[in-house]
């Protein structure tokens, strides 16, 4: 995990500077094996993480890297959580599953 310090602009105008620390996720390479593995489901009977900061973070990780979508094992956690979105409206989901599919395709 990393930090990323963020300044407001309008606060930084007014002399008011008020850095805010925001924790981000490392990235693994595209060669680690937990991108092709089958991920747990994630559970909040008994969270591993809360799952309030957990999402926050991974929002913030998205962000970071210029995403509109990213996965906690993109970030090295065996999950099934990802979090999508653009500018300040992201949206986390936990435990997804595929309830309908089509065959038809667009080109």
């Amino acid at each position: 995990m990393s930090e990323t310090i963020v300044f407001q602009t309008e606060d930084a105008l007014k002399g008011q500077i008020q850095p805010t620390i925001v924790n981000t996720f490392n990235l693994v390479p595209e060669t680690h094996p937990i991108l092709r593995q089958k991920l747990k489901d994630f559970d909040f009977s008994n969270p591993p993480v809360n799952p309030n900061e957990f999402a926050s973070t991974l929002v913030e990780t998205c962000i970071k890297n210029h995403g509109m979508g990213l996965s906690a094992n993109q970030c090295g956690y065996d999950f099934r959580v990802f979090v999508m979105g653009q500018g300040e409206d992201y949206v986390a989901f936990f435990n997804p599953t595929v309830v309908a599919a089509s065959q038809e395709t667009v080109h």
